[in-house]
Parts: C-alpha cells; sequence; structure tokens
C-alpha cells in the first residue's frame, strides 16, 4: 500500500489519523514540526503528506510553498480547523492537492485518498500567481462542506483563466463569488465589471456591451466604450446571461470564440482583454432545450461551472452569516449591533430563506436598524421577516412556483415549533383550509354548478356534496 506523512503538531491528532491510515493498510510516519517534514521527505519517498496548517514555527503553508518545487507530484492535503475562503484560496494557490476542515469527515477522507494514491498521480499544476488578497467588503462565509468545496473551486479557477459560468438561485451569491476570483487572481489589479444582462432594455444591451461609435445611431453624439472594453485586462461578469436576446447570443459566441469585437457602427475589431464570468439563476440546460438559448453559447460557457448552494441547504452556515452581517450593518450604520440569543439562530437555521443569503443580509441590516442594541428572542426578530412571496404566474420558475411557496409557508408554520392537540395542528388547519380553498375557487369558476365544479377538481359530484357539506355547503345542484 501507500507511504503516508502526517505534519501535526497535535500528537492526539497523529496518533487517530495513523491507526485510521494503518487499519486502512497505509504505511504512515508522523512528524511534529515543518523541518522534521523536510527531512523525512528528503529521505524517503512518500506517496502523500497530510500537513496541518498551524505548526508550530513554520506553517503548513510555508512547508508547502518549499515541498512544492521540490517534490512536484507529491499530493499534499492541507488540514485547518478554521476553514475559510483566503487559506483555501493560499493553499490551492500554492499547490496543495485538496484542503480539509477539522473535524475531519473520514468519508471525505477516504474518498480522497482513493482519488489522489490512483496511478499514476498527476503532476499539480504549477503557477505564477501572486500572493491571494482578502476580499474586502462582500466576503463569502461558511464551515459547511458545500462551502468548503467552494472555496476549494475558487481557489484553483484563481490559477488560471477559464471561462467562469456561476449557476444558482437568485440571492446565493454568485457576484460575491465573481469578485472572490478576480480579487484572488492576478487580474486583481485590474477592473472589475459587471453587467446584469436583465436588467438593460433590448435596444440598449449591445451598445452597453461592445459600445458605439459616434453616428452610429440617433443620438450617439459621441464615441462610448462598451463594458468589454471597460473590463480591459481585468474580469467582466455578465449577470443572467440566459437573458440575452437570441441576436446578441450569436455575438457573445463570436466574441468568445475570437476573442475580439467590434462596436456598434464601428469598423476594426477591438481585443478582447478581460476574463469572462458568466452567471444565470436560470436551468441553462433546459433554456436550451427551449429555444432559448444557444446550444452552441452553452457549450461555450460551460468550461468551468460552479453550481453555488441554496441557503436552505447549508443552515449550519447561518449564525456565522448572521454574526458577519451584524458586524458589517452595525458599522456602516453606526450603531451597536443586536445579539440574537441561541433560540433565535435555531429558528432562522430553520427558515426557508427564498431570497437566500440577501434576505438573510437584509434582514439584519433590517435588526440594526430598529432594534438598536439589546438581545433580541424569536418573537421579536419574526416580525421584520420578508412575507413569502405569491406565486409567479407568469414565471413559473422553480423559486415562485406554488410549491415553493407552499412549502415555505409550511415550514415557517413547522418552524414556529408550536404543538396542538390531535384535530387542531397544523396538518389539521392547512389541509382543512386548502380544501375550502379548493372548493371555493371551483364553485366561484362554475356559478356555483356542483357538476362542474365536481368535474373541474377531477372528483365525483358524491364526494364534492361531502365535502362541501362538512365544510358549511354551498353552491347548486345542476337542473
Amino acid at each position: 500500500m501507500s507511504r503516508i506523512l502526517v505534519v501535526d503538531d497535535d500528537a492526539a491528532i497523529c496518533f487517530a489519523l495513523g491507526e485510521y491510515l494503518r487499519n486502512a493498510g497505509h504505511t504512515v510516519e508522523a512528524v511534529a514540526t515543518a523541518a522534521a517534514a523536510l527531512d523525512r521527505l528528503a529521505a524517503t519517498p512518500f506517496d502523500l503528506a497530510l500537513v496541518d496548517i498551524q505548526l508550530a514555527g513554520e506553517d503548513g503553508l510555508a512547508l508547502l510553498a518549499k515541498v512544492h518545487p521540490r517534490w512536484p507530484a507529491l499530493p499534499v492535503v492541507i488540514i485547518t480547523a478554521h476553514g475559510g475562503l483566503e487559506r483555501a484560496v493560499a493553499a490551492m494557490q500554492a499547490g496543495a492537492y485538496d484542503y480539509l476542515t477539522k473535524p475531519l469527515d473520514l468519508d471525505r477522507l477516504a474518498t480522497l485518498l482513493r482519488r489522489a494514491l490512483r496511478p499514476p498521480p498527476a503532476p499539480p499544476t504549477t503557477t505564477n500567481a501572486p500572493p491571494p488578497a482578502t476580499p474586502a467588503g462582500h466576503a463569502l462565509v461558511g464551515t459547511s462542506t458545500v462551502m468548503q468545496e467552494l472555496f476549494k473551486h475558487i481557489g484553483l479557477l484563481t490559477t488560471n483563466d477559464l471561462t467562469v459560468l456561476l449557476l444558482g438561485e437568485s440571492g446565493v451569491g454568485k457576484e460575491r463569488v465573481a469578485r472572490a476570483i478576480h480579487e484572488n487572481s492576478a487580474r486583481r489589479d485590474g477592473p472589475f465589471v459587471a453587467v446584469n444582462c436583465a436588467a438593460v432594455p433590448e435596444s440598449l444591451l449591445e451598445s452597453e456591451l461592445f459600445g458605439h461609435e459616434r453616428g452610429s445611431f440617433t443620438g450617439a453624439t459621441e464615441q462610448r466604450r462598451g463594458k468589454f472594453e471597460l473590463a480591459a485586462a481585468g474580469t467582466l461578469l455578465l449577470d443572467e446571461v440566459g437573458d440575452l436576446p437570441l441576436a446578441l447570443q450569436a455575438k457573445l459566441l463570436r466574441v468568445l470564440q475570437e476573442r475580439e469585437f467590434y462596436r456598434v457602427g464601428g469598423s476594426q475589431p477591438i481585443a478582447v482583454g478581460a476574463r469572462i464570468i458568466a452567471a444565470s439563476n436560470q436551468d441553462l440546460a433546459a433554456a436550451v432545450a427551449g429555444g432559448r438559448l444557444r446550444k452552441d453559447l452553452y457549450y461555450r460557457l460551460h468550461v468551468a461551472t460552479l453550481t453555488l448552494p441554496p441557503l436552505r441547504d447549508r443552515p449550519e452556515d447561518i449564525p456565522l452569516l448572521v454574526a458577519h452581517f451584524l458586524r458589517q450593518a452595525a458599522t456602516r450604520l453606526g450603531v451597536e449591533p443586536p445579539a440574537l440569543d441561541d433560540d433565535c439562530l435555531l429558528h432562522l437555521s430553520r427558515q426557508p430563506w427564498p431570497g437566500n443569503v440577501r434576505e438573510l443580509e437584509n434582514l439584519i441590516q433590517r435588526l440594526c436598524a430598529f432594534a438598536r442594541g439589546g438581545r433580541l428572542t424569536w418573537e421579536e426578530v419574526q416580525p421584520h421577516l420578508d412575507p413569502p412571496l405569491p406565486t409567479d404566474r407568469d414565471g413559473g420558475g422553480p423559486e415562485t412556483s406554488w410549491e415553493r411557496y407552499l412549502r415555505d409557508a409550511v415550514h415557517r408554520l413547522m418552524a414556529a415549533g408550536q404543538e396542538a392537540e390531535p384535530g387542531s395542528g397544523i396538518f389539521h388547519r392547512l389541509t382543512a383550509r386548502t380544501e375550502e380553498i379548493l372548493l371555493d375557487e371551483a364553485l366561484a369558476q362554475t356559478g356555483g354548478n356542483q357538476v362542474q365544479a365536481a368535474r373541474l377538481l377531477g372528483m365525483q359530484r358524491s364526494s364534492l356534496r361531502k365535502k362541501l357539506s362538512y365544510h358549511g355547503g354551498r353552491g347548486h345542484e345542476c337542473p
């Protein structure tokens, strides 16, 4: 089996990891310092190294910086008790094979070992990227497994110029991720330019993206640079790219293929110097199937794709996000931030958050504006929650469908944690009220005709009459 070097100054961790790895059939050596690790690597060939980021003396990242140039084929896995974007990016840029947080998930470690030790090992990609910067004002926060994976992928994407596609519901933080990629890459000194393709009128969108020459259309009194040109050697975020008109999709495809564009009314090609990041809250594969998105553009964008998790899928991150947004909002407003008790945080973790991180951030800003310090209970926070959104009858998308609306309403009722006697609880109230609404609507649509109402509801007239009798009965028989 494989020979693995464990580098950690915590003897208990070394023992536990050693036992686990030996039971899996590996040969294990453990050392406590970076210097000892370098000595062992120079003396003995190893197949993998597990390195804690916090070591006495020289830390794990400094050790990685020395190991990677000398043994580029050696997979080095960085382990830390404090996961975060900055450290994940630093580790991946320095050449780490992967990045794990404590307490270690042994199933994930086993999967990682199978992948890393699969022969022949692929040499990690080296990079000349500068040291990472700490994104300011829009930090990504989370210790959940999905966020740690996201941090790792952001770190990998900072070492290249691949086109990136960010997918996720509204409010999950797609622009924050795009900024994090930009600010931790070699393009960080260039501009970050974002354009929402759904927010610009179709008649102005081509000029907004590519610019125009003087006299190219009525009102074009001077030359104007577009977003592609303004992004220069930086990063251009095309938000809601799925909303681009088909005619502009063809032009964007050409830009991505040829790396050049023309201003509206222009005859000279202009080279694209920016990295392109696209984002969408739509199911783009479904948009292709529905003829709303060009297939060739979809595949051109679908190079390096990150799918951002909705907030409801990482509830363990909510207390950290609350603390982060409290500090931000209190500083911005110049007030003493309120404190939320544990019961309140528990209830917040159970909310559906259809608006995701943006909705939570807005809530915290409201609390800071109105609470003015003190310790808040759930009863005091609850009135500040956003009301459930009604069904979007025009859009019909997954975020505004009646199923999501109903699920959110049920989630909020259950999150209140109120128990009741049988026959008077949430289930009874919801099912009874839903039946009443269905009956009322069917009778209203059919002018009170029970036969037609039963047909509309897809039930027997006798069943309809029983339910009407149970609920107080109304409507008339068909003559």
